[in-house]
Parts: C-alpha cells; sequence; structure tokens
C-alpha cells in the first residue's frame, strides 16, 4: 500500500523472520518456527528481499556475493539493519547457534558501506566491540572479512588490519587471533607492517606473525619494486593494482605452502 512519500508491503518477510527467531531465542533455540518458515513457507534469505526492510531494498545492490549501500543514502544504518545485524543488535541474549542458523539458510554479514567499504563488523572493530565480533565469528562470519575497494581484489586489508591500526583497540587483535585469523595475510603489506602499540605487536608475533619483508626474506622472494608501474613520472592505478596483487599472491602463497608442509 501507499501513502503520500512512500510505498510499504502489506506483509515484510525480514520482520516474520526475526520474530521468529526471536522466539526461537525465547524457547531454548526450538528451532521449529524458522524452519516452518524456510521449508513449509517457502521463504529464502538467498533472495535479498528478506534480508532487508522493503523501504531499503532500493539503496541496495548486489555485487561479488556480497550487499553494498549505495553511496547517495547519507542513513548508513541501513547496513545494521540488515537481518543477521539486527538480530544480534536487537535480540536481548543474542547466540551463536541462531546466528549460524541463519546463516546457514542464506542470511549475508557482507553488508557494505559503499562510501566507507567497510561492514558493520568492521566499525565493531574500531569500536573495541569485542563481544558482538565473537558472537558474529562464532555465528558463521568470516574472522579474515576483508574491506571492499572500488578495484576488486582477493587481498584486501582484514579485520586484523583494522584492529592493530590502534593499540586502544589490543582486545579485538587477541579475539581475532584467538578465533583462527591468519595474521600473516599480506596485501601486500601484513598485519605486523601496520601494527600501533607494543600489546599488538606482541600479540602478532607470538602468533607468528611476520613482516612483508621478513617473508621475503625467510622464502628468499624477490624485493619489492615498483618502478615499472610509472607512466611519466606518476604511476599508473592498473598497473600498480596488477603488481600489487601479483606481490601478495606470491607472499600469501608462500606462507600457505610453509605451513601446508609443516
Amino acid at each position: 500500500f501507499k501513502n503520500k512519500d512512500n510505498e510499504y508491503p502489506l506483509f515484510e518477510p525480514m520482520n516474520l523472520i526475526l520474530r521468529a527467531a526471536h522466539a526461537c531465542e525465547d524457547n531454548n533455540n526450538d528451532f521449529s518456527i524458522l524452519d516452518y518458515l524456510f521449508d513449509e513457507y517457502g521463504l529464502s534469505l538467498k533472495d535479498p528481499k528478506y534480508n532487508f526492510y522493503h523501504s531499503d531494498m532500493k539503496y541496495i545492490k548486489e555485487a561479488n556475493d556480497k550487499y553494498i549501500l549505495m553511496e547517495e543514502v547519507e542513513d548508513t544504518i541501513i547496513c545494521r539493519n540488515a537481518l543477521i545485524y539486527d538480530y544480534i543488535l536487537s535480540a536481548d541474549n543474542p547466540n551463536s547457534q541462531i546466528i549460524k542458523y541463519l546463516v546457514n539458510r542464506g542470511a549475508k554479514f557482507e553488508v557494505y558501506n559503499e562510501d566507507t567499504n567497510w561492514t558493520p563488523m568492521h566499525f565493531w572493530v574500531m569500536q573495541n566491540n569485542y563481544k558482538l565480533l565473537e558472537l558474529a565469528i562464532k555465528g558463521g562470519a568470516n574472522v579474515d572479512m576483508q574491506t571492499r575497494l572500488i578495484q576488486e581484489s582477493e587481498y584486501n586489508e582484514t579485520l586484523l588490519f583494522e584492529a592493530v591500526k590502534e593499540a586502544e583497540t589490543y582486545r579485538v587483535t587477541q579475539l581475532l587471533i584467538e578465533l583462527g585469523a591468519n595474521v600473516n595475510f599480506a596485501t601486500p603489506r601484513t598485519p605486523l607492517d601496520d601494527a600501533k602499540g607494543s600489546r599488538n605487536k606482541k600479540l602478532l608475533k607470538d602468533a607468528g606473525a611476520m613482516t612483508s619483508e621478513q617473508i621475503r626474506k625467510k622464502f628468499n622472494l624477490p624485493a619489492y619494486d615498483s618502478s615499472h608501474c610509472e607512466i611519466d613520472g606518476k604511476d599508473d592505478m592498473d598497473l600498480l593494482g596488477k603488481y600489487l596483487d601479483e606481490c601478495s599472491k606470491l607472499l600469501n602463497d608462500a606462507v600457505k605452502k610453509a605451513k601446508e608442509s609443516e
């Protein structure tokens, strides 16, 4: 139905799924109501319209299995309105089993603000909100969730990079490492290259982290040299992007191969 400003659905699937998730929480993780909605009623979180409120859908686009909040909207709370984040933030006692259930049904944590390239999880890192991060990761979120850049790459900074950039967020650094974050992920810089604060650096080193230069020396890899990416004294961003990806792949492959042979 419509009023003079907006159009509203008679049926809002996301509200129904959220209410069922809260009921599941209130009934000792009895998933029967959610099972009915998905298996008998035919709802599917693989459809984006069930992951967002109807009024928010016009601001969302899909790209490479990610949901992206378009820049023209100023209300960044839409990212936090995505079903999985709405459940975590609104539940009285959110638990990882319900989160895991919703993720297995198709709910996504990969909901990015196009302006910042961050998900709500990245903001939780900067807010030192390790409790919500722990819930999300134990519920199925990728502990190595990457930022999203305009030029898509397999080697964007992970949550750990954001955590170690501030000395005050060492608790988040500790949590991410405990939950299996890759301490030597290279972009081609590594978390140890960017780490601030003695506690962050110690946590990384204790977990076996190396700088990009240390990885090169350990595995006898070529030195970083981007001089060939310059044209008329300026970096050609396409050439530089390709070179950075090549360097990142070389470093990550070397670390992965060594780990697999241990």
